[in-house]
């Protein structure tokens, strides 16, 4: 189970939610529909935050009508069903004792609860450590709105598939990586595998070693047969949490793998030699 804290520290205050949130119903999907999703940007030190996610939406949102708004406007209008709403949330998860917490990418329904986390959810995607540099995730967001969408209509189709509460739903697309191109950096990667020979030993298709720069521009291309890693893991001292590793299309931005790891000296920080093996196997 986990705890989420909406990110208003500097409204100087927070909200505990100490639940996992609702799965949509097939009513909610239908009200979510014709809703309209209101954005929620940031105060102050997430600037880089709101301008990418403007431009995300800008670019790609297109399965309802959408606004940009503030958090107060949130905390007016979260209780209206005629109101969906993308916002960054901060999140813990109640038996982790480290007190390590994570910035997600929550869609979420207009309800009248007491807490967010009561709220209908359709889609939660892991974006980085809470003390993590913004910088890491934010020329990432384009691909995560298209997949929200897609993973959205998935829902629509059939709401009683309660697997796409999960995103190891899609580890069914796993099989197909090893037919692409697979584009990593090498600070995702941890140290067993940090070079193309090493990764050779566990996966004998298709991998390079690349900048964040050369997958920023995977993204921003949709170059076809290119998957992307996105990994979530500590930085600077923090040894200890959660690894997410995520892999998208970079054309389709589907995810084609999900995995997380808890980080120890035997499971470090990194896309592991596992993972790889792992990939190999599908």
């Amino acid at each position: 189970m986990k705890k989420i804290i909406f990110n208003l520290m500097l409204n100087a205050f927070f909200l505990n939610l100490m639940a996992q949130a609702p799965f949509p119903t097939a009513r909610d999907v239908e009200i979510f529909m014709n809703s309209k999703t209101l954005v929620v940007l940031e105060d102050g030190v997430f600037l880089g935050y709101n301008m990418y996610i403007k431009k995300a939406i800008e670019q790609h949102w297109n399965i309802t009508d959408f606004e940009f708004i503030s958090i107060d406007d949130f905390n007016k209008k979260r209780y209206d069903s005629a109101y969906s709403f993308l916002v960054l949330t901060q999140t813990s998860f109640e038996r982790d004792k480290k007190n390590v917490y994570y910035n997600f990418l929550n869609l979420i329904l207009g309800d009248k609860v007491k807490t967010i986390a009561e709220m209908p959810e359709f889609c939660s995607i892991p974006l980085s450590y809470s003390e993590g540099d913004e910088m890491i995730y934010i020329y990432k967001l384009g691909i995560m709105i298209r997949f929200i969408q897609e993973h959205v209509k998935l829902i629509a189709k059939d709401p009683t598939v309660t697997s796409l509460r999960y995103l190891k739903y899609y580890n069914q697309n796993a099989p197909t990586v090893k037919d692409k191109v697979f584009l990593v950096a090498e600070d995702d990667l941890s140290e067993e595998v940090n070079t193309i020979s090493r990764i050779k030993d566990f996966y004998p298709y298709e991998v390079q070693i690349v900048s964040h720069q050369d997958i920023e521009n995977a993204i921003k291309n949709k170059q076809q047969n290119r998957v992307i890693l996105h990994k979530v893991g500590p930085e600077g001292q923090r040894k200890t949490g959660r690894n997410y590793k995520i892999i998208f299309g970079a054309d389709d931005a589907k995810i084609y793998f999900f995995n997380y790891h808890v980080i120890n000296p035997k499971r470090p920080d990194g896309f592991l030699g596992r993972d790889f093996k792992r990939l190999a196997r599908y």
